[in-house]
């Protein structure tokens, strides 16, 4: 009888530490997802000064070629093709922070791993 109840205990023990070796890994990868995130919203807002910045840069290009439209050739084509560029640079920046917000789900890989521990605990519990 000694024997049994040592063996459940250490039965005991080894299901506690592999259930914390389980949770450590999960909080791990929560930690990771986390960290992603915000790298992901750290690139978008980065993204988003970018796009003020080109567009008010794309801005000043635009009424400073229209102010200074006088007849020598090159000065406000140039400023009006800078202006342009700047601006088509500040909607692409624009459309890549807006990319950078709507890619994947947050903490999408530990709902998943949680979702498998539970539909694994779902079969456990059936036998």
């Amino acid at each position: 009888m000694d024997s049994q109840e040592v063996n459940l205990a250490d039965r005991l023990r080894r299901m506690a530490a592999h259930a914390l070796s389980l949770a450590r890994v999960r909080l791990e990868l929560v930690g990771v997802e986390l960290q992603a995130q915000l790298l992901r919203l750290f690139a978008a807002l980065a993204g988003l000064l970018l796009a003020l910045l080109l567009g008010v840069a794309a801005l000043l290009m635009l009424v400073f070629s229209a102010l200074l439209w006088v007849p020598e050739a090159w000065r406000a084509p140039l400023g009006l093709a800078l202006g342009l560029l700047l601006l088509l640079a500040a909607l692409l920046s624009w459309q890549w922070a807006k990319r950078q917000l709507a890619d994947g789900q947050p903490f999408g890989a530990s709902l998943a791993e949680l979702a498998r521990d539970s539909r694994a605990l779902g079969d456990t519990e059936g036998r």
